[in-house]
């Protein structure tokens, strides 16, 4: 048989397998794999998005210890147009805005409050989340300035829906994005009112006040360990991994609190002064700092 006979007798051979059922059968076979993974993926994101704290659940554990509020810790709405360029970014921040909504809501500072959901409109514009933060929405927050409750479950809808439509049109890399956000700001704000609260005040009065905001920061270890599944359950990039290593420095500082044998021995106090608290409120603000840099 010569090279050309030859030549044509291999491509008729390869065209044949190309053809055959087993291919076909495993190429329907590796999309149907596919397609369950990526199922098992977006369940696997809605449930660690149920454990997540609400944007508004921080600031009003805060708001219930007693503290005062400190606008100084908010993130400053001019920074809106710092993050056009960057989608990431964006819906972090959108994030980070949304929790300092609840903030000033659980504080009834709810004319800045409302000012901010008008401010932070172009990120969601942005991300194609204009549905969450709409005139209605900011109508029915103009009309419950009165009610925190009510202005609570608002932002918390927004966010809420603003999750759902991200992981209804395959997007989760935003909603994780967006509820990282939200949790960071919340946490630092908590660290931060801690470290910042008042030294000159009588012992006793700044115990009855930082034990309960500590006893906040501690609670949140599980949903961090929760935000870092998430985080590294959706597509990776530069951002996302530093993100997610940030984070696990956190948690690593986390583990080293001795808070269950304290509590035991009725020390709860000693959290106060216990180094590794420092090294949390340290990592936050950094971790802060650079997401809304």
């Amino acid at each position: 048989m010569n090279m050309y006979l030859k030549s044509i007798v291999i491509v008729a051979l390869l065209a044949v397998v190309a053809c055959s059922p087993e291919k076909k059968d495993k190429e329907e076979s590796n999309s149907e794999a596919f397609e369950k993974a990526q199922e098992e993926v977006k369940e696997k994101i809605s449930g660690v998005v149920k454990e997540m704290p609400a944007p508004s659940e921080i600031p009003f554990l805060l708001m219930e210890t007693g503290a005062s509020l400190d606008e100084s810790l908010i993130h400053n709405v001019k920074n809106v147009s710092n993050y056009s360029s960057n989608n990431n970014e964006a819906a972090v921040n959108l994030g980070v805005y949304s929790t300092d909504i609840a903030y000033l809501s659980a504080y009834e500072k709810s004319q800045k409050a409302l000012n901010y959901i008008t401010e932070i409109r172009p990120l969601a514009d942005q991300l194609s989340l204009s549905g969450s933060f709409d005139p209605k929405t900011v109508e029915r927050f103009e009309s419950n300035l009165s009610n925190t409750d009510s202005l609570a479950m608002i932002v918390n809808e927004a966010i809420n829906n603003a999750d759902d439509h991200l992981r209804k049109t395959d997007r989760p890399k935003v909603a994780a994005l967006l509820l990282a956000g939200s949790f960071i700001e919340g946490l630092y704000i908590a660290t931060a009112l801690v470290e910042n609260y008042p030294k000159d005040l009588p012992d006793n009065a700044r115990k009855l006040i930082l034990i309960p905001l500590v006893d906040v920061i501690i609670k949140q270890e599980e949903p961090l360990i929760d935000l870092i599944e998430l985080l590294e359950s959706v597509e990776q990039d530069e951002y996302i991994k530093t993100l997610v290593a940030d984070l696990k420095v956190l948690k690593e500082e986390y583990k080293k609190l001795n808070v269950q044998q304290l509590m035991d021995e009725g020390k709860g106090s000693e959290l106060l002064e216990d180094e590794t608290l420092d090294n949390i409120t340290n990592q936050m603000g950094k971790i802060r700092d650079d997401v809304t840099g």
